[in-house]
């Protein structure tokens, strides 16, 4: 047998000395050549000079929930289309995945899932300023300017709360501005929760200066561009050397309000749009 296939392949490079097509798909735009002397099988793709193209495929990034929505819903369907969210709220994630061509439930019929509509809602500038520095330390001057720029995100106590208000805490930032060239000599905790701070100069008791730290405060800011205001609690903290202070501050769980700005996303998708949403990677290995 090993023989016969053997002599039938060298007639065939004998007498054959043109290309010949072997078994194309003229529906799919798709030619399969053999080529001679050693007859390799091609495949050529000539989709790409169809007047249109055989099936939709595209790769695309919205910017809004609103264009998202109206992505999913001009070109998926309610049978093969889903939606997935991947979240990792402590490191300040979230995003979506449209799979506009997606397997379906009936398990005899399999999709490409190249047709594809990414979305990342956009954090507003007040997040992406707060979330910069948490943590970060600063030193005096820093820190005045930092909550002077950004004294108009100070939320201010509610309920009866033992809290500053942004007026307050502008005061505490122009007595640290005040005190940069003084030396630290000492803390007294009070009642309330905050601290009392002493500066002198060249360890002079007469130039003795005294400021209000407060140790919490909470702000107010939009989590995502254009979206709703959400309180977010802080600590602050201070650390000294060699007579100086370094000041930084601590955003209180701010994981759980980033994962209920985000439910409102979530909510807004599933209901405008009525697809299968899952959370979780669709492509994870």
């Amino acid at each position: 047998m090993d023989d016969l296939k053997t002599n039938i392949a060298e007639t065939l490079a004998r007498e054959m000395k043109t290309p010949i097509e072997i078994g194309s798909d003229a529906a799919g735009a798709l030619r399969r050549i053999a080529l001679p002397p050693n007859w390799n099988l091609r495949e050529y793709d000539d989709s790409k000079y169809l007047a249109a193209p055989l099936r939709k495929t595209a790769t695309i990034r919205l910017r809004t929930v609103e264009d998202f929505v109206s992505y999913v819903k001009r070109h998926g369907s309610l049978t093969d289309s889903t939606i997935w969210c991947e979240a990792d709220y402590p490191q300040g994630k979230v995003s979506f995945l449209a799979i506009l061509n997606d397997n379906g439930e009936d398990p005899e019929k399999a999709a490409w899932r190249d047709h594809r509509a990414h979305f990342s809602p956009e954090f507003s500038e007040e997040w992406k300023r707060w979330i910069g520095l948490h943590k970060k330390a600063m030193s005096q001057i820093e820190f005045a300017a930092f909550l002077e720029e950004n004294s108009k995100d100070i939320a201010g106590p509610t309920d009866g709360e033992n809290l500053p208000t942004g007026a307050q805490m502008l005061e505490m930032a122009l007595a640290f501005e005040a005190t940069q060239d003084y030396r630290f000599k000492s803390a007294v905790r009070l009642q309330n929760g905050g601290q009392n701070l002493s500066f002198v100069q060249d360890d002079d008791d007469a130039t003795l200066q005294r400021m209000q730290l407060f140790e919490r405060f909470s702000i107010g800011i939009p989590v995502f561009r254009n979206g709703d205001a959400y309180r977010v609690d802080a600590r602050l903290r201070y650390r000294q050397r060699d007579a100086k202070l370094t000041f930084h501050y601590e955003l209180i769980r701010f994981d759980k309000v980033l994962e209920a700005a985000a439910n409102g996303v979530i909510t807004s998708i599933r209901e405008q749009t009525g697809n299968p949403f899952f959370f979780g990677d669709p492509f994870a290995q």
